[in-house]
């Protein structure tokens, strides 16, 4: 078997992705894609999943799921020490507390991200897996810290 050829990465690769899956997907006006999963009781909450292609060229695959679950502050530091454990014992994807203003914010959410320079290229079957790989530690995540931690 021929090993599949190596390409630019770029947000078609995104397209590829959700046809091969058979996910419903939004564009916004950056060109991000957009895939929603419904609320799960496993997980406590509803799932966003986005495909970004970031940096300055795009060559930055980077995935971010956010989920719909508030956390109110005075849960914030309960909420950061779940991340870290979760930080501490998985390579991925990143957990964090999403507060942009611990000033005027009274609730905040956890997201989690993964991101990968793919400035030397990519084949489509290994980004698929990545980003398989991603959701499925994204998912459980959550019903780790649903089940688990409580949150």
């Amino acid at each position: 078997r021929m090993m599949p050829a190596v390409v630019r990465f770029d947000r078609r690769m995104f397209e590829q992705y959700c046809k091969s899956m058979n996910l419903k997907y939004l564009v916004d006006s950056q060109g991000n894609f957009r895939v929603g999963f419904a609320h799960d009781e496993e997980r406590g909450c509803q799932l966003t999943v986005w495909l970004l292609a970031a940096g300055s060229t795009g060559q930055i695959l980077a995935i971010r799921v956010e989920s719909d679950r508030q956390i109110p502050k005075s849960d914030w530091p309960r909420a950061m020490l779940v991340c870290n454990m979760w930080n501490q014992t998985r390579r991925w994807p990143k957990a964090y507390l999403n507060v942009e203003d611990p000033q005027t914010e009274f609730s905040a959410t956890i997201e989690l991200e993964h991101q990968v320079d793919l400035e030397p290229g990519i084949y489509q079957e290994l980004l698929n897996d990545m980003i398989n790989t991603t959701i499925v530690t994204a998912f459980s995540f959550w019903s780790w810290a649903h089940k688990e931690q409580g949150f």
